[in-house]
C-alpha cells in the first residue's frame, strides 16, 4: 500500500504547480488529492468512503476532459490518467491501464484487418453485391445452423426482442429527440410494478429478453430506480438489458448485480463540434462523459455492449469508421466481453430539426454489410425504425437480432398511450409474432433471448 501511494504521489508532484496555476479550483482538488493518500494509507479503498470518494474523483476528471475540449496538452493527459487510476484505486477495483477512449478513436493503430477490409468494400464505386455476398457468407458462417445445402434460405439464429420504455421525462436539450426538453409531450414515468405490468404483456407474447429504455431524468430515472426494475424482471424470467444515460461505474455495476445482462449506448455522433450543436444542454451535453460510457460498463462487469451512431447527425464516412475504432480499443481492452452494433437512422424529428446527412437505404445496407466485414462474429442489431421490407432485407444478409411488435412510449404496450409520448414513430408496425411467422416461413431459427454470450 505505502508503495502506491509513493507512486502515485511521484506521478502526480510534477503537474501540482500546473494545477496551482491553471485550475480555477486548485485549493478545493488539491485537498481531493490529500484525502485520497489518507483513503488509500488508511485501507478504506473499496470501502463505501473510498467508493464514495472515487465518485469525486471521477466527476473532477470529466469536468476536466470537458472543459479542456481540445485544448489537450501533456499536462492534461497525465492529470486525466492519473485521477483515472486513483479513482479506480479508490474504489477498489483491480489495477488497469488508464482510459483513453478519446485519444484511441483517432489513433489509426486500432484498425484491425477485417476493419480496413470493410472500408474499402464500403467505397460507393465498389458494387454493392460485393459487400452483400461477403456479409451473408460471414453471416452464415458465424452464426448459421447447420444444413448441407448451401443454397437454401438463410439459417442463422435471429434473436426477436423488444424495447420496454419506463421513462419519458429528460432534461436533456437534444435538437433531434422527441423526448426533448421541453417539447410539449405527454410525459410518463412508470414505477417497478406499472414497468412490470408491462413486461408481463410482453412475455406472454414469447419475449424474454427486453431491453429497457428510459430518459435523462436524474432525479427520477435513477441507479435505484432502474435497479429495483431489473431485479423484478429478472424474477420474473425475463433477460433484460439498458439503454438510458450514461452512469458512473458503480451505476453500471449497480445495474449489473441486478442483472442487467448488457447496456446499449450510442453516441450519436463522433464529430465533436456537430455533438455540441446537437446537445445543447442538459448532462448529454458531455461528449466525454459519454464516450467513455462503456468503459466504465465494461469496467463494472457488464457482459454485453452495444455501440452505435445516429445516421443522419453526421457524415456516416466520419462516424462509422470512428465507431469501429471506438469497438476495436474496446475489444483491445475487453477481449472476454461481447460487442453489438446499431444503425438506427433517423426518419422523423421534432419540428425545425432537418436531417443533415440523410443516407438512402441503399447506402444503409452497404453500411450494415461493412460492419459484418469488419466484425464477422458481432450481433448486430435492427430497430422498427425502419420498414418491413428493407428490414426483411438486412436480416437476409447480415441482422441477428431484431425488434418487434416495438412501442416507443412509457406505457405503451397495455396502455391507451397517446403517440405524442413516442421517443420516435414505429415505421415496422408488425407484432412479435407476425415477425417470428416470417422469420420462420424464410428459414431462420427464431430465439427470443440471448444465448450465454450475449448473441
Amino acid at each position: 500500500m505505502n508503495r502506491m501511494i509513493t507512486e502515485w504521489t511521484d506521478v502526480i508532484a510534477p503537474i501540482t504547480d500546473w494545477i496551482h496555476q491553471y485550475d480555477q479550483h486548485a485549493d478545493h482538488h488539491l485537498s481531493l488529492l490529500e484525502v485520497a493518500e489518507a483513503v488509500l494509507a488508511t485501507g478504506l479503498a473499496g470501502h463505501s468512503e473510498g467508493r464514495e470518494l472515487a465518485g469525486r474523483i471521477e466527476r473532477w476528471r470529466y469536468r476536466h476532459l470537458q472543459d479542456e475540449g481540445d485544448h489537450w496538452s501533456w499536462q492534461t493527459e497525465t492529470l486525466v490518467n492519473q485521477l483515472d487510476q486513483l479513482a479506480n484505486r479508490l474504489a477498489g477495483r483491480p489495477d488497469r491501464l488508464p482510459r483513453c477512449t478519446g485519444q484511441a478513436i483517432q489513433d489509426s493503430r486500432f484498425d484491425t484487418d477485417t476493419i480496413r477490409e470493410a472500408l474499402e468494400l464500403v467505397d460507393p464505386r465498389v458494387p454493392l453485391s460485393a459487400l452483400t455476398d461477403r456479409a451473408s457468407e460471414l453471416t452464415r458462417l458465424h452464426f448459421g445452423c447447420s444444413t448441407d445445402d448451401r443454397s437454401a434460405a438463410p439459417r442463422w439464429r435471429m434473436v426477436v426482442y423488444a424495447p420496454l420504455y419506463v421513462s419519458n421525462q429528460c432534461i436533456n436539450f437534444c435538437t433531434y429527440c422527441g423526448f426533448r426538453y421541453p417539447l410539449e409531450i405527454a410525459r410518463r414515468h412508470l414505477n417497478c410494478d406499472q414497468a412490470l405490468d408491462q413486461a408481463r404483456w410482453l412475455y406472454a407474447r414469447g419475449f424474454r429478453h427486453l431491453l429497457v429504455v428510459g430518459g435523462d431524468f436524474p432525479s427520477l430515472t435513477t441507479t435505484d430506480y432502474y435497479a429495483e426494475i431489473l431485479r423484478a424482471m429478472v424474477a420474473e424470467g425475463i433477460v433484460p438489458a439498458v439503454e438510458i444515460a450514461p452512469q458512473s461505474t458503480e451505476s453500471y455495476a449497480e445495474l449489473v448485480r441486478a442483472g442487467a445482462c448488457g447496456v446499449t449506448l450510442y453516441q450519436e455522433t463522433y464529430d465533436p463540434v456537430r455533438y455540441r450543436e446537437y446537445h445543447l444542454r442538459g448532462p448529454k451535453a458531455s461528449y466525454p462523459w459519454r464516450l467513455e460510457a462503456l468503459d466504465r460498463a465494461a469496467e463494472a462487469g457488464m457482459a454485453r455492449l452495444g455501440l452505435g451512431v445516429l445516421i443522419g447527425l453526421a457524415d456516416p464516412y466520419h462516424d462509422i469508421p470512428i465507431m469501429m475504432r471506438h469497438a476495436a480499443y474496446l475489444m483491445d481492452r475487453f477481449p472476454d466481453r461481447t460487442f453489438a452494433f446499431s444503425l438506427p437512422r433517423i426518419h422523423a424529428a421534432p419540428d425545425g430539426f432537418q436531417v443533415p446527412f440523410p443516407i438512402d437505404d441503399q447506402q444503409l445496407i452497404r453500411w450494415y454489410c461493412a460492419l459484418r466485414i469488419a466484425f464477422p462474429r458481432a450481433p448486430l442489431v435492427l430497430s422498427t425504425r425502419e420498414a418491413a421490407e428493407l428490414r426483411n432485407r438486412l436480416a437476409q444478409l447480415c441482422i441477428t437480432q431484431m425488434s418487434a411488435g416495438s412501442s416507443t412510449a412509457p406505457g405503451g404496450y397495455r396502455d391507451d398511450v397517446s403517440d405524442t409520448g413516442e421517443q420516435f414513430p414505429v415505421t415496422d408496425q408488425r407484432s412479435g409474432a407476425e415477425v417470428a411467422r416470417w422469420l420462420e416461413q424464410s428459414g431462420f431459427q427464431v430465439r427470443w433471448s440471448l444465448d450465454e454470450n450475449g448473441s
